[in-house]
């Protein structure tokens, strides 16, 4: 077999042709378009990645919004909380004072109606009291035991002061002296006081004489200026007031 150079040379020439022709119509436009895809690739990575952080972006938008609703949320119950334990505290509160308002109340009331029963029953024993003390000086008096008091009068006058005596017997000459006894006086003991009484205030001629079974001992003589009372009615409403005023007192 021989070896042609121009055969080698026209297969060279040909391979050249089809190399330049591949180049020219077929690998330029092939990596023109694989660099078109190869940037289009890139610009695609390139947004699908800003596309991806702006997702990220957003969903750590989200999440912070989501947080901050989550605070806020949690912020709103804790003041609704706080606002209900307020209220609550305020309410029982205001409660525990009604109701110690009317504990107050009831306990003061409570005192006074006791405070009243028992001066009631106070008053209804002194009362008592001095009905039967009445009743038992009742059958104590006698008729003679008005004597006994003409004593106490005659040494009540004699030691009265010169200012007592003066405004005792003033006036004395407008109106008569009337004598109460608790027992009629016969003539002899009517004698007797209107001497007695006489000497001491001057009006033995102007001195009347009643009873009054009331007094139950003793008697009350009525001058112009002032009354004189000894009797046991007046010495027992005396003692019941005095009882009381000290009983109060405490």
């Amino acid at each position: 077999m021989n070896f042609s150079w121009w055969t080698f040379a026209l297969q060279t020439a040909n391979f050249l042709i089809l190399v330049w022709l591949l180049k020219r119509f077929l690998f330029k436009p092939v990596s023109a378009i694989v660099a078109r895809r190869k940037e289009e690739i890139t610009r695609g990575m390139a947004q699908a990645s800003a596309e991806k952080q702006k997702v990220l972006d957003l969903q750590r938008e989200l999440e912070a919004q989501r947080a901050g609703i989550e605070a806020e949320r949690q912020k709103a119950i804790e003041e609704q909380g706080a606002q209900l334990a307020a209220e609550r505290k305020k309410m029982i509160d205001e409660a525990r004072a009604e109701a110690e308002k009317i504990r107050n109340h009831a306990a003061t009331q409570l005192s006074e109606e006791r405070a009243a029963a028992t001066q009631e029953l106070f008053s209804r024993t002194i009362e008592l009291a001095v009905s039967l003390a009445q009743r038992l000086l009742r059958g104590l008096a006698f008729p003679s035991i008005e004597h006994a008091f003409l004593t106490r009068v005659l040494d009540y006058l004699d030691h009265l002061s010169a200012q007592e005596w003066a405004a005792l017997v003033s006036h004395l000459g407008e109106t008569s002296v009337v004598v109460t006894t608790a027992h009629p006086l016969d003539a002899r003991e009517e004698a007797q006081w209107r001497e007695q009484l006489g000497k001491r205030i001057g009006a033995a001629g102007g001195i009347k004489f009643n009873s009054d079974p009331a007094l139950i001992a003793g008697a009350e003589i009525a001058l112009p200026s002032a009354t004189l009372r000894f009797n046991w009615r007046d010495a027992l409403a005396t003692a019941a007031r005095e009882i009381n005023r000290n009983e109060h007192a405490e």
